[in-house]
């Protein structure tokens, strides 16, 4: 098959066609100006076919200047970075000799003053032998010391709870021999206003420092003075079970009171806290003025020492306690605090309800 515009022959209709669209002489017999969509990258040299371009590429000098200007741009910045890691090495090595010169400055130091230090030290030894044996020959006493003042705690804790429980037995009898209607001086249950847990937060401001340092006792005071004012009865003392009105206002029975004291300790916790942890950094800032006093004896230091220790240790175990309650348990402050408050709510179980 010949071409009608440049009269080339070709064996097949397909390559006739590609002959036309692509060979350079011919699309100038059409007139047309062919399509360079291969350029090469370096000289900006159009080609209407790939192949054309790759040749173009191995001869293309451009390209070969460009790639050797690549390679001499590389081997430039790989001779810098050496010469950069070389400087630094040699300005480490300077350093570290410095560092070495000034270690072997000191060390002649040290070892120029060797005499006087190993006398310092064997004063020092001296000193602490003399006042080791003092305080091993004043164990004994101490101990004995700090025995009779923990006696003397704890016959004086036992004194202040029998003295409490009569106390407590004796407003409970006083209680019982009162007569008690619903027409004379007692607020009936049904009177009562509910307790609501908004109720509870609102009294929460009104617990003070007094009411945490008076522990069990404390606590009750401000439960019977504020939130649970005319709103709790007692109706058996020795099995403390008490009577109030829920938030739906039913009346509820709280046997041995742990439903009120778990909501009442839940409301108090954060200010408990706070309050707390005031009263325990005063205790210690006072522990700590103590240590700065010089003309103090040893025996008084040793019971005023153990004095403020026994208030600090009280007061973060009241503290664990408090937090517990609002948890629903029971440690020991829960029941001096129902004794409290049942002494302070008591009713015969006569009451109307």
């Amino acid at each position: 098959m010949q071409c009608e515009y440049c009269e080339k022959v070709l064996k097949t209709q397909s390559s006739l066609k590609f002959h036309q669209k692509t060979a350079k002489y011919c699309l100038d017999k059409q007139n047309i100006v062919p399509q360079q969509d291969h350029k090469c990258s370096s000289c900006g040299t159009g080609f209407t076919l790939k192949s054309s371009l790759n040749s173009h590429l191995i001869i293309c000098k451009v390209k070969k200047d460009l790639d050797a200007s690549l390679v001499k741009e590389e081997s430039i910045k790989a001779d810098y970075e050496k010469q950069k890691t070389l400087e630094s090495s040699l300005l480490r090595e300077e350093k570290q000799k410095q560092i070495i010169y000034e270690l072997k400055n000191n060390l002649e130091k040290v070892i120029s003053y060797k005499d006087q230090i190993i006398y310092e030290l064997k004063k020092d030894l001296e000193s602490f032998k003399i006042h080791s044996e003092k305080i091993i020959a004043d164990k004994d006493r101490i101990i004995e010391e700090q025995k009779l003042v923990i006696k003397e705690f704890q016959d004086d804790q036992r004194k202040q709870n029998k003295d409490l429980t009569d106390r407590i037995q004796s407003m409970a009898e006083k209680a019982i021999s009162k007569p008690s209607t619903v027409n004379k001086h007692i607020t009936t249950i049904n009177n009562m206003m509910p307790i609501t847990d908004a109720h509870l937060q609102e009294h929460v401001q009104n617990l003070n420092p007094i009411h945490v340092q008076n522990g069990a006792s404390g606590y009750a005071k401000y439960a019977l003075e504020y939130p649970l004012k005319d709103m709790i009865l007692c109706t058996d003392f020795q099995r403390r079970s008490c009577k109030y009105k829920d938030e739906n206002g039913n009346v509820v029975s709280d046997p041995e009171m742990t439903k009120i004291t778990k909501r009442l300790f839940s409301a108090i916790k954060e200010r408990n806290e706070k309050l707390t942890n005031e009263y325990s950094s005063e205790l210690q800032a006072k522990w700590k003025a103590l240590n700065t006093i010089e003309d103090m004896n040893e025996e008084d230091f040793s019971a005023q020492t153990n004095d403020a220790l026994e208030f600090v240790m009280n007061v973060l175990s009241q503290k664990r306690q408090a937090n517990e309650m609002a948890d629903g348990m029971r440690p020991e402050l829960f029941y001096s605090f129902i004794r409290e408050l049942a002494a302070g709510c008591y009713r015969p179980d006569n009451i109307q309800n």
